[in-house]
């Protein structure tokens, strides 16, 4: 596949949820929130069950070197122009999936999936949805605060070497030939920090959640 052009997607999620109001400076990762990492980021130390098809953001650091965090207040903006194509259900919300096409590269195309959503309550399969433009939330699960927090999940794929989008569910996903995805952080094109993971932190402490920044609560 040709090279992906950059998005501004962490611009506009950063506008979109005054991000700006805790300083926002860069995300921060676990090694198995990365793409391809065999590793898990919460409970107790462990292995997925197969490499990870995509990218996980929650963290981030304020220039003040601040801990904070992404949650289920967030507005979730759209990767490039696109077309939704699927609405199906994942294990800590729905996953959509858009279709993006670049006719001046070759007529590419792409499927970008956000997962762990609550989408726009209009938002429909056809929908056309603009660069930037916000069309879900990320889904509340904070029943378990210290196993697992509320994050969002995008994956990239080439449709050309996977069935038809409708077949596209997660049990067939996360055991599909890894050769069909890319990572996310080539397109997202941001600053990030890698740190270790140590499974005696309650991450929902060490992280607060921006939006009470925003809210002033």
């Amino acid at each position: 596949m040709n090279l992906l052009p950059k998005s501004k997607f962490v611009t506009h999620l950063t506008r979109s949820n005054k991000l700006d109001a805790c300083d926002f400076n860069r995300f921060i990762f676990f090694q198995g929130m990365l793409f391809g990492s065999t590793k898990k980021w919460w409970g107790t130390k462990g292995f997925r069950g197969s490499s990870h098809e995509g990218l996980d953001l929650c963290f981030f650091v304020s220039s003040r070197n601040e801990n904070y965090r992404l949650d289920e207040t967030i507005a979730v903006p759209m990767l490039y122009d696109g077309r939704v194509e699927h609405v199906t259900d994942d294990f800590l919300g729905k996953t959509v999936i858009t279709r993006h096409s670049f006719p001046d590269d070759n007529e590419l195309s792409l499927l970008s999936l956000y997962g762990h959503l609550n989408p726009d309550n209009n938002l429909k399969i056809g929908d056309e949805v603009k660069a930037g433009e916000i069309f879900a939330r990320i889904s509340g699960f904070e029943n378990r605060p210290k196993a697992l927090l509320p994050h969002l999940h995008i994956s990239l794929a080439k449709p050309h070497l996977l069935p038809p989008v409708n077949r596209l569910e997660w049990n067939f996903l996360n055991k599909a030939d890894r050769s069909v995805f890319i990572d996310p952080l080539k397109v997202i094109a941001t600053e990030y920090s890698i740190v270790e993971y140590d499974d005696n932190l309650d991450l929902s402490k060490m992280f607060s959640k921006c939006s009470r920044i925003n809210t002033g609560a």
